[in-house]
C-alpha cells in the first residue's frame, strides 16, 4: 500500500475524474484504489455506456443542426458556429474516452518516471503541494462554469418570458420555451418530458466537455512543470560549487526522466490540445463578432460579457500554465552555467546540450507549441481581429424585431 503522503499526479486528478463521470467522461473504477492496478476501464461497464449514450446523443444532435440548417432554415454565422461547437466538443469527448481506456498504462508510465520526485530529496513538504493546486485550480474553474450556466438559464428564461408576454401566450411557456430553444428538435418531435431531460442532459455534457478539456491540459501541464520546479530546487543547491562528476551524471539522468515523461504526454495530448485550442480560439472571435452587434436585456448582457470574461480567462489560463512546462525545463541552465571550470565534465557539457536542444513542451501535432511565444502570436491575432471588427460590422437595430423572431437576445 502506499503512503498517504505521496504528492503523485494520479491522486492529485482522481477527484476531477470521478466528477467528470457524471458528465460521461473518462468511465474508470479502481481510482481510489490502493495501487494503480485497481484502476480499471470496462468497454461494457455502466460508465462507458453512458459514455456512449452521449456519443450518439451528440452526433443525434450535430445531424438535426446540421439538416434542419439546410432545409428549414439558413446556414448562417450562428448556424455554422453551433455546428462546429458540437464537431469539436464531441471530437474532444472522444479523445478523453481513448484516453480514459489506457489511463492505466498512462499511469503506471507517469509514475515510472516520476518515482525519483515523489521521495528525498526530490520530496517536498510545502503548502501549495501538486493536489492542492489542482484541487484550487479545478474547483475555480468549475464554479465558474456553474456561474455561467446560472446565468444562461436565467438569461433564456427572461428572453422567453418576454417573448411569452409580449409575442405569443397561446402556447403553454415550456412548451414555447423549447420549442424556442431547441427548434431543430421539436421541429420534428412533439414536444414531452422525456425529450426535454435528454436534450438538457446532452446539453450540460457539451457544456462541461468545454471546461474540461481546458482543465485537463491544465492539470497535465502542472504535473508536469511540478517536476520540472522540483528539480531545479534541488540542483540550485550545487550552484556555483565544486561537486563531482557522478553528481552531474545523476542530476542529468533524472532530468532525463521529466523529459522523456514530458514527450511521452506530448503524444497523447496533441488531439485534445488541437481540440482545445480550435474551439476556445474559434470562440473567442465569434463572441467578439458578436460583441459589435449586441443588444439585450441587462441579464442577457451580464450572460454574453461574462461568458467572453470567462472563455479568454479560461483560455489564457491554460496556454500560460502549458507554457510554464517550457519554461521550467530551461531553468537548471542558470546552475550550470554557474558551474566552475575546475567541475567542467563530459556530464555537465551534455547536460547543457539537452537543455539548450531539448524541445520541452506540449504541442498541437508540432503544428504549434504551448510556449510563451503561442501567447503573444494569439494575442495579437486577437487585436488584430477586434481592430477589423471596429472597422467593418456596423452595430445592429435595437430590439424591433424581437416579435419576429429574426433576433435572439442572448
Amino acid at each position: 500500500m502506499e503512503s498517504p503522503a505521496i504528492d503523485d499526479f494520479h491522486r492529485a486528478v482522481r477527484p476531477f475524474l470521478l466528477i467528470s463521470q457524471l458528465f460521461s467522461l473518462f468511465p474508470l473504477g479502481g481510482l481510489y484504489g490502493r495501487t494503480l492496478q485497481d484502476i480499471r476501464f470496462r468497454w461494457f461497464g455502466p460508465g462507458t455506456v453512458y459514455s456512449f449514450y452521449f456519443f450518439l446523443s451528440g452526433l443525434l444532435t450535430l445531424v438535426a443542426h446540421i439538416y434542419y440548417s439546410l432545409t428549414v432554415d439558413t446556414l448562417g454565422t450562428s448556424e455554422i458556429s453551433n455546428i462546429i461547437y458540437y464537431v469539436l466538443n464531441l471530437s474532444g469527448a472522444i479523445v478523453l474516452l481513448a484516453i480514459a481506456a489506457r489511463w492505466r498504462t498512462i499511469m503506471e508510465k507517469w509514475r515510472s518516471l516520476e518515482e525519483n520526485f515523489l521521495h528525498p530529496p526530490y520530496a517536498e513538504r510545502r503548502f501549495w503541494s501538486l493536489k492542492r493546486v489542482v484541487a484550487a485550480i479545478g474547483s475555480t474553474m468549475v464554479v465558474l462554469a456553474f456561474v455561467e450556466d446560472t446565468l444562461h438559464v436565467a438569461s433564456v428564461y427572461y428572453t422567453n418570458l418576454q417573448y411569452f408576454k409580449r409575442c405569443d401566450n397561446s402556447t403553454p411557456f415550456w412548451t414555447l420555451f423549447y420549442q424556442r430553444e431547441h427548434p431543430k428538435f421539436f421541429h420534428y418531435l412533439p414536444y414531452s418530458l422525456p425529450a426535454v431531460l435528454l436534450l438538457e442532459l446532452t446539453h450540460k455534457i457539451f457544456l462541461y466537455v468545454w471546461t474540461f478539456m481546458d482543465l485537463f491540459i491544465i492539470f497535465v501541464a502542472l504535473g508536469l512543470a511540478r517536476r520540472y520546479e522540483q528539480f531545479y530546487r534541488h540542483a540550485a543547491q550545487y550552484k556555483g560549487r565544486h561537486v563531482m562528476g557522478p553528481v552531474w551524471q545523476r542530476l542529468r539522468l533524472d532530468y532525463g526522466r521529466i523529459s522523456s515523461l514530458v514527450a511521452y504526454m506530448e503524444g497523447i495530448m496533441a488531439p485534445i490540445i488541437v481540440c482545445t485550442t480550435a474551439s476556445d480560439l474559434y470562440f473567442i472571435f465569434y463572441q467578439m463578432y458578436n460583441a459589435f452587434q449586441f443588444s439585450a436585456s441587462l441579464i442577457s448582457e451580464l450572460y454574453f460579457k461574462f461568458s467572453l470574461a470567462f472563455l479568454i480567462f479560461r483560455t489564457l489560463v491554460m496556454l500560460l500554465i502549458a507554457s510554464n512546462i517550457h519554461v521550467a525545463s530551461l531553468r537548471p541552465l542558470d546552475i550550470l552555467r554557474s558551474v566552475p571550470m575546475s567541475c567542467w565534465t563530459i556530464d555537465v557539457q551534455r547536460f547543457t546540450q539537452e537543455l539548450l536542444s531539448g524541445r520541452n513542451c506540449l504541442s498541437g501535432h508540432g503544428f504549434f507549441f504551448l510556449n510563451r511565444s503561442v501567447i503573444l502570436a494569439m494575442a495579437g491575432t486577437l487585436i488584430t481581429y477586434e481592430l477589423v471588427m471596429l472597422k467593418e460590422v456596423n452595430p445592429s437595430s435595437e430590439k424591433s424585431d424581437f416579435c419576429d423572431g429574426v433576433k435572439r437576445l442572448y
